[in-house]
This record gives structure tokens, sequence and C-alpha cells, in this order.
């Protein structure tokens, strides 16, 4: 059985992807929190342009997070598909 993907006209994206990907957006607004995008993009060692591109809901590269799941101890199957605690069992945020 296979599953077809709905295309958008926009984009070459799937429509399910791009869905995602402004899911997984707005999960990194609530982990970015108070912080300005510039003092998160320090905290991770990562370009600000990078963050940007994120928060604006590009999709996130894979390094990028697991990258983010380390540094802030974030459990990944909560900031990529919402399921699950915030954060790792065991771990305070920072």
């Amino acid at each position: 059985m296979s599953i077809r993907v709905k295309k958008t006209r926009t984009s070459r994206i799937p429509a399910v992807t791009k869905a995602i990907t402004k899911q997984i957006g707005r999960r990194l607004w609530i982990l970015k929190g108070k912080r300005s995008g510039n003092q998160w993009a320090k905290d991770l060692g990562i370009p600000q342009q990078n963050i940007s591109r994120y928060l604006d809901g590009s999709p996130p590269h894979v390094n990028f997070l697991v990258h983010i799941g380390r540094r802030e101890k974030v459990n990944l199957n909560w900031l990529i598909l919402g399921e699950g605690q915030v954060f790792r069992e065991n771990q305070a945020q920072k």
C-alpha cells in the first residue's frame, strides 16, 4: 500500500511536510522562550541567520534538530512530532 502525498502548487515540498515544518517552527519558538534570536543563537553556537530561518518556518536540517536536542535537553519526539514531554526524562530545563 502506498501513500500519496499532495504537493502544494507553490513548492515541491509536500503539504504534509510543510505542516510538520510549521509545527516544528512553533515548538522552536517555545524553546527559545524570552531569549532573543541572537542570544539563543549564541547559546546554541549556531549562526543567527539559521535560527531566524527555522523560526520563520524553513525546514530545519537534521543536524540542527539533533544539536537542539542535545544542547537544550529536548525530547526529539516532541520537537519533531509534538509527542511526549518537552524535555527528556530526568533532565531539567536550562
